[in-house]
């Protein structure tokens, strides 16, 4: 397996996780003290992509829970952030799943010497 390769299942499997993380914390929208979390991958499989595929897929993220307080319950999660967020996490996966295609569809071409 290439670095590309692993970059593309590692960025599926992270967006995964982070949309997950994100359905939770809207899940806990009026649960009081709840504090909102969010999974930071980019800078870590960025560095990861120098050290070859099997750092690249071992990239497991860091959850970072939120200490702020919007609301006088303890809750600090943002309806319009989380929303957001979850747009810019659905887009990161579609672009991982279109980067896939292209790369069997490429593949495709050369083992089979032509065009889909």
């Amino acid at each position: 397996m290439n670095v590309t390769n692993a970059l593309v299942i590692s960025d599926l499997n992270l967006s995964q996780k982070r949309t997950n993380l994100i359905a939770n914390n809207l899940a806990n929208y009026e649960t009081p003290g709840f504090k909102a979390s969010r999974l930071s991958f980019e800078g870590a499989l960025a560095s990861a992509m120098n050290r070859g595929p099997s750092a690249v897929l071992a990239v497991q993220g860091t959850i970072v829970k939120s200490q702020t307080s919007l609301r006088a319950d303890g809750n600090n999660v943002s309806l319009t952030g989380q929303m957001t967020a979850l747009a810019r996490a659905q887009l990161s996966y579609q672009m991982a799943v279109s980067a896939y295609n292209h790369h069997v569809t490429q593949m495709k071409i050369v083992t089979e010497g032509k065009a889909l």
